[in-house]
C-alpha cells in the first residue's frame, strides 16, 4: 500500500494519538453488524489499525489462494493511490467485489484511510463466481454460498455511508487536537510567568478568550480576543459577581452557574493536589451588545488566580440544535404523536436558544378565518385564552394580520403600533411589547397559520433572529403537513384492511428447497410479467428467502417491482415455517408505495422554495460553501450573479400578489432554461435571486447576466384576454480567484454582488453591474 504525501508539521499526531482505537473499533464492529459492510482503518503508511467484518469468501478463499490473494493486494495499492481528500475512491478487485476508501484528513496532515469493502452493487451473477471457483480450485458450493453472503448495498448508499463515518472520524479526531492544543496553551501559560513581555503578546493574540481573576474574585486581565468576542472590557468586568449579573441575565441561570463555580472554587481550596481540577462548562453567554453566544468555557486554579479561557462555539450550537430540533420533531411525526404535543415541542426548543423570548403557533380553522391556539406553553393562559379564534384580517395584531395578508409582519413596539390598538391592554398585561409574526405556509403556499415570536422588550429582528424565525414556520408547515399525510395514510390501510378478507396482501409458501408451494392472487399478478427488470428485483427477495430456511430466523426485505405506472416497492416479512416438505418459508408483501413517495416529498419541501420550485436560501448556502471549498482547493474561478426584479412591487400593487406569483414563477423558469446544467439558481427571498458559477471568470459571468436579463426582459407574462406584461431585472456580479490569495467567504461574495445590483438600479436599472 503506497503512503499518501502529507505535509511535515512539528504540530502532527497520529490517529492513535487523537482517538480511542480500542472504541473506535468497537464503532465499526457496531457498524458492520447494523449494516452488514466490512470496514477498517489503515494508517498513511498502509499499516492495519482496525477492522471489522472481513467475509467469508475473502477469508476462506481469496486470501487463501496465491493468485486471488495477490488480485486483493494490487486491489488494494489501486485503491490507496487513488484515494484523494474529500474524494469517495472506489475500485472493483478481480475477485469482483467492490472496495471503497477515503483519506482522513486534519488541517491538510493524511491521518488514515477509511475503507469500506468486500461488497456488491446488485446481486451476484453466480455463473462467473462458479468458473472462478473452477478457475482456482475452490469448494464450488462452500464458494457460492460465501458469495451469497456478501452485502449488496447500492453505490450511492455506501457512498453516503462512508462519506458519513468519514466526518464522525473527522469530528473526534478534530475535538481532540483542539483539546490538545488546548491543553499545550494552558501548560505554556503556567511554565511563562517569568517571560511577561512574551506572555502578554500570547495572551493578547490568543485565539481563545482568556481573563483571570485574584482570589477576592477582582478580574486583573482580560485579553483583545476575550473584547472582539464578548464586547466587554476590564472597565465594563471589575469584579466577577459583576461578570456573572452580565453574562447572565436570567436570574435562575445565573444562581445555577454561580454556585456551580462556587462549588468548585471550594474544592479547589480544600485540595492538597498538585495538578487542580479544570471546570469546564458550555453556556450561552450575554454579549456587552445584547446579543449572545455560545462558549465553552474553561476554568483553572493557578497560583492563587483563577484563570477563565473560552471558546467561541456559537455556529456549530446553532447548527446542532436546528439538527436536533427537526430531528425530534421528526421522530414525533413518525410516532404519530398529537399535533399540539409536537408543536409545543418545537417552541421548547426554539426558546431555548433564547430564553427572552416566548412563541407561539396559531392554527387557521377550517374555513380558514379564524387563528386557533396550537401551542404557547411560555404565554399566560388569559392571553392565549382571548385570542383563540380571532378574525384574521388586517390590523389584526401580528398574526392575523400575517396570515390574512400572507407575509411576515413585524411590530417593534406593540404600545404604538396601529395593529394592535385593540390588544395594547391585553399585551401589556401579559408584559409583551414586541411581535414578529410568520405566517406557516404548506407545499401549495396556501397559509396554514402562523409562528410568533415575542418579546418583553421593544425590538426588531435581526438577520439570526430572521433565519430563527423563518426555520420554525418551516419545520411547523413540515410538521403539519406529514401529519395530515400520516392521517391520510392510516385511513387509506383502515379502508385497505377493511377489504383484506376479499383482497389480502402479497402471500406466498415455499418449501424446503426455495421452491414457491403457493401464491395468492395479487403475489400472481405483481409478478406474472417476467421480464428482466422483474428477474433481478427478485435475486435478492429469493437469497432471502433461502437464509430464512437455512437460519430460521426472520427477514424483511424491500423490493421495487416494474408495473404500468411506474415501480411499486413491497416490503416482505419472510418467517420460517413448517409445511409437508419440511422446513419452508412464508413470504407476506406489503405496499409501501406511498411512503415512499412521502419521504420523497418531505426531503423535497426542506430543499426547495415553495412558489418558484427553485432551490430556498439554506440549501443553496449548503451548495454554495460546498463550492467554495471545492474552488478554493483546485483555485478554480468562481462567479456569483444577483438580480433583483425592478419595481416588482408596482406589479403586486396593479395586478395583485397572484400575477407577481406567477410573475417570480415564469422568471425562475426563463432563468433555469438560460443558464448552464452546472449552474446553481435559488430564491433567496421576495423577487431576489442569484446564481452561482463554477470555473467562471468574470468577463463570462458578465455575459451570462447579459444574456439573461436580456432573457427576461424579452420574456411576457400572459393575463389573459390578450394582455400582458414584462418585467425587467438589475443584476450585481463577483467573482472570487483564490489563486490571488483571497479569502473571501460565500456571505462577502453575496455582500460584494448586493452592492453592485443596487448600484446597477441607482444608474437606471435594467442592467448589469461589476463588483469589480
Amino acid at each position: 500500500m503506497k503512503h499518501i504525501p502529507v505535509i511535515s508539521s512539528s504540530d502532527y499526531y497520529r490517529i492513535e494519538e487523537l482517538i480511542d482505537i480500542t472504541s473506535f473499533a468497537e464503532i465499526l464492529e457496531g457498524y458492520y453488524q447494523a449494516t452488514g459492510i466490512p470496514n477498517g482503518l489503515v494508517g498513511p503508511e498502509g499499516e492495519l489499525i482496525t477492522q471489522a467484518g472481513w467475509i467469508d469468501a475473502c477469508t476462506h478463499f481469496h486470501r487463501g489462494n496465491e493468485e486471488t490473494n495477490r488480485r486483493c493486494i494490487e486491489s488494494n495499492c489501486s485503491l490507496l493511490e487513488q484515494a484523494r481528500p474529500t474524494t469517495i475512491s472506489y475500485s472493483l478487485c478481480k475477485n469482483g467485489l467492490y472496495d471503497y476508501a477515503t483519506p482522513i484528513m486534519i488541517e491538510g496532515h493524511h491521518i488514515a484511510t477509511l475503507f469500506m469493502g468486500q461488497l456488491l452493487h446488485e446481486s451476484p451473477d453466480l455463473e462467473d463466481f462458479e468458473q472462478q471457483a473452477e478457475r482456482f480450485n475452490y469448494d464450488k458450493a462452500a464458494y457460492i454460498a460465501a458469495i451469497k453472503q456478501v452485502a449488496v448495498i447500492p453505490k450511492e448508499q455506501i457512498e453516503k455511508q462512508l462519506g458519513h463515518m468519514v466526518h464522525v472520524t473527522t469530528v473526534m479526531a478534530t475535538s481532540a487536537l483542539s483539546a490538545i492544543r488546548e491543553q499545550h496553551l494552558q501548560q505554556a501559560l503556567i511554565h511563562s510567568k517569568k517571560q511577561r513581555i512574551e506572555m502578554q503578546d500570547l495572551l493578547d493574540n490568543s485565539p481563545a478568550g482568556i481573563s483571570w481573576c485574584d482570589e477576592a474574585g477582582k478580574i486583573e486581565y482580560i485579553n483583545h480576543t476575550f473584547t472582539r468576542m464578548l464586547g466587554y472590557t476590564l472597565e465594563d468586568l471589575p469584579s466577577i459577581d459583576i461578570w456573572f449579573e452580565k453574562a447572565y441575565p436570567d436570574p435562575d441561570v445565573q444562581r445555577e452557574i454561580y454556585l456551580r463555580w462556587k462549588d468548585w472554587t471550594e474544592k479547589q481550596a480544600n485540595s492538597d493536589s498538585l495538578f487542580p481540577d479544570t471546570l469546564t462548562t458550555e453556556t450561552t453567554i450575554h454579549c456587552k451588545d445584547g446579543t449572545t453566544r455560545r462558549m465553552v468555557n474553561r476554568i483553572s486554579s493557578i497560583n492563587h488566580k483563577q484563570l477563565y479561557i473560552c471558546s467561541d462555539v456559537t455556529e456549530k450550537w446553532r447548527s446542532e440544535q436546528k439538527n436536533l430540533t427537526r430531528n425530534r420533531m421528526m421522530e414525533r411525526v413518525a410516532k404519530g404523536e398529537q399535533l399540539n404535543s409536537i408543536m409545543h415541542q418545537l417552541i421548547t426548543d426554539i426558546e431555548s436558544d433564547d430564553p427572552s423570548m416566548r412563541c407561539s403557533i396559531l392554527l387557521l380553522d377550517a374555513e380558514g378565518k379564524h387563528l386557533l391556539n396550537c401551542a404557547a406553553p411560555s404565554l399566560p393562559d388569559f392571553y392565549n385564552e382571548a385570542i383563540n379564534g380571532v378574525e384574521i384580517g388586517e390590523g389584526v395584531g401580528s398574526c392575523g394580520t400575517a396570515a390574512y395578508l400572507g407575509k411576515r409582519i413585524v411590530v417593534d413596539d406593540i404600545a404604538t403600533h396601529p395593529y394592535w390598538k385593540p390588544y395594547r391592554e391585553l399585551a401589556a398585561r401579559a408584559g409583551l411589547l414586541s411581535c414578529w409574526s410568520e405566517p406557516i405556509r404548506s407545499s401549495t403556499n396556501k397559509v396554514l397559520g402562523t409562528f410568533a415570536i415575542y418579546h418583553e422588550t421593544p425590538g426588531t429582528p435581526n438577520a439570526d433572529d430572521i433565519e430563527q424565525i423563518s426555520f420554525a414556520a418551516n419545520l411547523a408547515s413540515i410538521a403539519i403537513e406529514s401529519l395530515k399525510n400520516r392521517e391520510e395514510l392510516i385511513r387509506s390501510e383502515l379502508a385497505y384492511r377493511s377489504l383484506a378478507e376479499n383482497a389480502p396482501d402479497a402471500i406466498a409458501r415455499y418449501d424446503g428447497k426455495g421452491e414457491l408451494i403457493y401464491t395468492n392472487p395479487n403475489f400472481t399478478a405483481l409478478f406474472m410479467h417476467n421480464t428482466l427488470e422483474n428477474e433481478r428485483c427478485l435475486k435478492h427477495y429469493h437469497s432471502v428467502i433461502n437464509q430464512v430456511i437455512s437460519t430460521g430466523k426472520p427477514q424483511q426485505v424491500e423490493i421495487q417491482v416494474p408495473i404500468a405506472s411506474g415501480y411499486c416497492y413491497l416490503m416482505f416479512n419472510i418467517v420460517s415455517e413448517e409445511n409437508e416438505g419440511g422446513s419452508g418459508a412464508l413470504a407476506i408483501g406489503r405496499d409501501i408505495t406511498l411512503h415512499r413517495e412521502m419521504e420523497q416529498k418531505l426531503e423535497k419541501q426542506a430543499r426547495s422554495d415553495f412558489l418558484t420550485q427553485l432551490i430556498n436560501r439554506r440549501h443553496f448556502f449548503e451548495l454554495a460553501n460546498r463550492e467554495v471549498l471545492v474552488a478554493s482547493r483546485y483555485n478554480n474561478p468562481l462567479s456569483l450573479i444577483m438580480f433583483d426584479l425592478d419595481h416588482f412591487k408596482q406589479v403586486n400593487d396593479t395586478y395583485g400578489h397572484g400575477i407577481g406569483d406567477m410573475v417570480l414563477q415564469k422568471i425562475a423558469d426563463v432563468s433555469l432554461a438560460t443558464i448552464r446544467a452546472t449552474d446553481i439558481v435559488a430564491r433567496l427571498g421576495g423577487e431576489e435571486f442569484v446564481v452561482l458559477m463554477v470555473q467562471t471568470s468574470h468577463d463570462e459571468a458578465w455575459q451570462s447576466a447579459e444574456r439573461l436579463r436580456q432573457v427576461i426582459a424579452a420574456a411576457t407574462i400572459s393575463l389573459g384576454r390578450d394582455e400582458e406584461i414584462t418585467v425587467t431585472a438589475s443584476f450585481g456580479v463577483t467573482t472570487l480567484y483564490f489563486d490571488s490569495g483571497s479569502n473571501h467567504t460565500i456571505n462577502q461574495m453575496i455582500s460584494d454582488a448586493d452592492n453592485a445590483m443596487y448600484r446597477a438600479k441607482q444608474e437606471g436599472r435594467n442592467r448589469v453591474a461589476s463588483s469589480w
